[in-house]
């Protein structure tokens, strides 16, 4: 992943599932530095790869906080089974900060 910063627009995040996404719903959850419960936000299947997904993240208050956050993917298949993707740590950034 990128590097991102606390109140950025206009930015996705995408994860590869390594499964084809095709007739699923999608959702990318995260967990914010300051904890609390998991927040879920509804994914799209990557035009050109059925395997990734992404949420795009177009409000300063998406990505509000400093600190790492941790992203993962879960899906629900046509069938009713859920996938959990294995979760990844993001680091979001004071404008400035290296």
């Amino acid at each position: 992943m990128a590097d991102y910063f606390v109140g950025q627009t206009n930015l996705r995040i995408e994860l590869e599932t390594n499964v084809t996404l095709t007739g699923s719903t999608l959702a990318i959850k995260y967990m914010k530095p300051s904890g609390g419960t998991a927040v879920s936000e509804a994914a799209t299947i990557n035009g050109s790869d059925p395997s990734k997904m992404y949420w795009d993240a177009d409000a300063a208050t998406d990505l509000a906080e400093h600190g790492t956050y941790i992203f993962w993917a879960h899906v629900t298949f046509a069938d009713a089974t859920i996938g959990i993707g294995t979760a990844v740590a993001q680091v979001i950034k004071y404008q400035g900060q290296l």
